[in-house]
C-alpha cells in the first residue's frame, strides 16, 4: 500500500496537503502526525490515520514513525514535513522588541527547522526509489521579513536543507523539494494578524488589509492551493523535479505590491 506521512496535517494546511494527496491519488492512505490531532473530515476519515507526536523530540517522532510503519507498511512513500509556525507570544515579541529573545529565537528553530531534520532522519531511512519528501517553507524563508526574523531565518534554513537533501538522496532515487507558502488565513495567521493589528477582533481585517497591499493578483492563498502544489510535487508528473523551491504567493515575491500593477 502507498501512503504518506504528514506532519501537522490534522488542520489549516497540512490538512490541505492530506485532501489534495488522496483527492490526486498521489497516495492510498495518510498517516497524520499531529501534537494535537483533530478528526479528518467524513469524506476521506477512512483513509486518514492520526498518530500523536512532538516534531520536536526525538524520542517521540521516532516511537510516532514506528507505530505508522508497523501499522501501514515498512516504506513511506511520501514524507511532507508541514508542522511549523509559532506561538501568539513570540509574533507579539517580534512586534514589540526589535531583539527577539534568545529562548524565542531557539524555539522558532527548533519548531520549524530542526523538526524537519528530525523526521526525515526517521523517515528518508526508510523510503525506497521512486520516493518523495516535501517541506512546507514559507515566503518568510525568501524575503526580509522585520518582526519575523527568527521565523524567516528557520525556513530560509528549510529551503537550504532541502536542497542539500536532493542532493543527498538523489543516487537512491528519492526527490525532495520545498513549498513557501504565502498569506493563507490559517490559525497561524490569526495569531499574527492579532499581534500586528492589535487583538482578536483586527485578526481578520488587518490580514485583509496586508493581501491587498503585498498580493499583485490581489487575493489571498489558500490551504487547497498548497496542498495541490505539493500533491504535484510529491506525485509521477513531477518525477523529475527535485531541490527546488515553489512559492504559492500570488506574486508577492516578485516584489511591488498591488502599486506595481
Amino acid at each position: 500500500m502507498k501512503y504518506a506521512i504528514v506532519t501537522g496535517g490534522a488542520r489549516g494546511i497540512g490538512l490541505g496537503i492530506v485532501a489534495s494527496l488522496l483527492d490526486e491519488n498521489v497516495v492510498e492512505q495518510v498517516a497524520v502526525l499531529d501534537k494535537q490531532l483533530a478528526p479528518p473530515p467524513p469524506a476521506i476519515s477512512s483513509r486518514v490515520h492520526g498518530f500523536e507526536g512532538d516534531v520536536t523530540d526525538e524520542g517521540s517522532v521516532r516511537r510516532a514513525v514506528e507505530a505508522i510503519v508497523a501499522k501501514l507498511g515498512a516504506h513511506p512513500a511520501v514524507l511532507c514535513n508541514n508542522a511549523g509556525g509559532g506561538d501568539r507570544t513570540w509574533f507579539e515579541s517580534g512586534q514589540k522588541t526589535e531583539w527577539d529573545s534568545v529562548d524565542t529565537w531557539r524555539r522558532y528553530v527548533d519548531l520549524n527547522l530542526n523538526s524537519v531534520y528530525i523526521v526525515c532522519r526517521e523517515v528518508a531511512p526508510r523510503m525506497q526509489a521512486g520516493g518523495a519528501i516535501c517541506n512546507t517553507a514559507s515566503i518568510a524563508g525568501q524575503s526580509a521579513t522585520p518582526g519575523l526574523a527568527a521565523y524567516g531565518a528557520a525556513k530560509a534554513a528549510v529551503i537550504a536543507y532541502s536542497k542539500t537533501l536532493a542532493l543527498q538522496l538523489g543516487n537512491r532515487g528519492i526527490r525532495v523539494n520545498a513549498v513557501a507558502p504565502g498569506l493563507i488565513y490559517t490559525p497561524l495567521w490569526e495569531q499574527l494578524g492579532a499581534a500586528i493589528g492589535g487583538g482578536d477582533s483586527r485578526a481578520r481585517a488587518t490580514f485583509e488589509s496586508i493581501v491587498q497591499q503585498m498580493v499583485p493578483l490581489g487575493r489571498e492563498q489558500t490551504s487547497d492551493d498548497i496542498g495541490r502544489t505539493v500533491s504535484f510535487l510529491c506525485s509521477e508528473r513531477a518525477k523529475n523535479v527535485t531541490g527546488q523551491v515553489v512559492a504559492i504567493d500570488g506574486g508577492i515575491t516578485l516584489g511591488g505590491g498591488r502599486a506595481a500593477r
